[in-house]
């Protein structure tokens, strides 16, 4: 159930474009749009928005080029929008926490002393300090992104997914791991959290 003091897509998307103007005036339209990963259409649509409130000002400089600049009230707006960034990112941190205790401490009562742990970013992190919290040690982290391969995970080296014992308990703290639940069958115990 989404919470109406949670920040909008948006808004995110504001809060970046403010954050960017204020590193550096003189970002184009194509960068802002890189960085946010939309359309160059969409980002001068936020830019007339953010220009229609008052946030920000833009500045005609030489060779058909704009300068950006952040307002009094843009200032404002962008600490405003911060501080609803955190306190979302505190809620769902302490959301998913609460989650994860709930789904693992069977384990742990259950006797399990060690899983393995698929998934190597900020969710598969909340689930590995709320094992370490109920007493349950990660004999292995693995990763889907051949990229994250060789990476440190806490005190852990991070594996390919295909070394994956097929064995014992499994943790799956990543949202890109949908493809391997044919791997069920091989185990004692399949946790899913954040799914």
């Amino acid at each position: 159930m989404k919470n109406r003091s949670s920040i909008s897509r948006n808004e995110r998307n504001h809060l970046e474009i403010l954050k960017l103007i204020e590193k550096d005036g003189r970002v184009t339209q194509q960068e802002i749009a890189d960085h946010l990963g939309v359309a160059i259409g969409l980002v001068n649509s936020f830019l007339k928005r953010l220009i229609h409130r008052g946030y920000i000002r833009v500045k005609r400089v030489p060779k058909r080029r704009y300068l950006y600049l952040l307002t009094p009230k843009g200032v404002a707006e962008k600490g405003r929008l911060t501080i609803r960034f955190i306190q979302d990112s505190l809620r769902f941190y302490r959301n998913f926490r609460s989650e994860c205790k709930e789904a693992l401490m069977p384990l742990s009562q259950e006797g399990v002393q060690e899983v393995h742990l698929i998934g190597s970013r900020e969710l598969a992190e909340i689930a590995y300090l709320t094992l370490q919290e109920v007493g349950i040690r990660v004999s292995g982290v693995y990763d889907v992104d051949p990229e994250r391969e060789g990476k440190r995970f806490f005190e852990k080296r991070i594996c390919s997914i295909e070394k994956l014992p097929r064995n014992g308990t499994v943790v799956r703290a990543d949202l890109f791991t949908d493809s391997l639940k044919e791997l069920k069958p091989y185990f004692t115990r399949w946790v899913e959290l954040g799914g």
